[in-house]
């Protein structure tokens, strides 16, 4: 965990030759929701990231945010490809860990999983569409085999402003946290969405969306945390 943040921050001190670069993000959100799922319990969260991307395609990096379970803090960890098909297409693959410092579930349940994930992407005119297909052998509480599907799309509006919207599947098996599984209903799978506006100004990104689950506060153990919502996050690339 700490060994590939410290080798990201020490890269980020020396000079790298043009085939290599490394970039940095940090970001203000008014409530941290993962496929759909508030993981702030609706409050306010502080993010951020850093990458080392090398000219063949490969990319190396670590992402952060608060939390308000399993402890009080989420760092991912993640490596993988990325390059152009031809001048529309691009394809992107690899490897994330999702991990909770000091984070438990009680009973010996361990939050931390890890997925491998597939994607293509183009532009096809005003439109850019994306695709991706994530993995895990055993999801988040120990919860076993699971798909997450998703689909995206972007369209330009005047005065640089982008219109987005995002289609989510998620399938769990359903086991663990302890032995209840992931849903507190007799669920297996759910569907996430939104729809947003972003734009980048003041050397700032802006974004403002609509996010939304299938799920019944019955489904999410009696509270809101999949309930719909507004959603508005400030970021900046460093």
């Amino acid at each position: 965990m700490m060994k590939k943040t410290l080798i990201a921050a020490a890269l980020a001190t020396v000079s790298l030759p043009s085939l290599a670069e490394v970039s940095g993000n940090v970001a203000l959100t008014t409530d941290y929701r993962f496929r759909g799922w508030s993981q702030t319990t609706s409050d306010p969260a502080v993010q951020g990231g850093l990458d080392y991307t090398h000219e063949s395609g490969f990319y190396v990096g670590t992402w952060g945010s608060n939390v308000e379970f399993a402890g009080s803090l989420e760092l991912d960890y993640y490596a993988g490809f990325a390059n152009d098909i031809n001048d529309n297409f691009a394809y992107d693959v690899g490897f994330i860990y999702y991990d909770y410092p000091g984070g438990n579930l009680g009973g010996g349940v361990d939050p931390e999983f890890w997925e491998i994930y597939g994607g293509l992407s183009g532009d096809l005119g005003p439109v850019s569409l994306s695709g991706t297909v994530s993995y895990s052998d055993d999801y988040f509480g120990e919860t076993g085999t699971a798909f997450y599907y998703d689909l995206g799309a972007s369209y330009g509006l005047p005065y640089d402003i982008s219109l987005n919207a995002h289609f989510g599947y998620q399938t769990i098996d359903d086991g663990s946290i302890k032995d209840d599984g992931f849903f507190s209903s007799d669920e297996d799978s759910y569907k996430d969405w939104s729809i947003g506006i972003s734009k980048s100004m003041w050397e700032l990104d802006f974004d403002l969306s609509y996010i939304d689950t299938n799920l019944s506060d019955s489904d999410c153990f009696g509270n809101n945390v999949c309930d719909s919502t507004v959603v508005f996050t400030v970021g900046k690339s460093l």
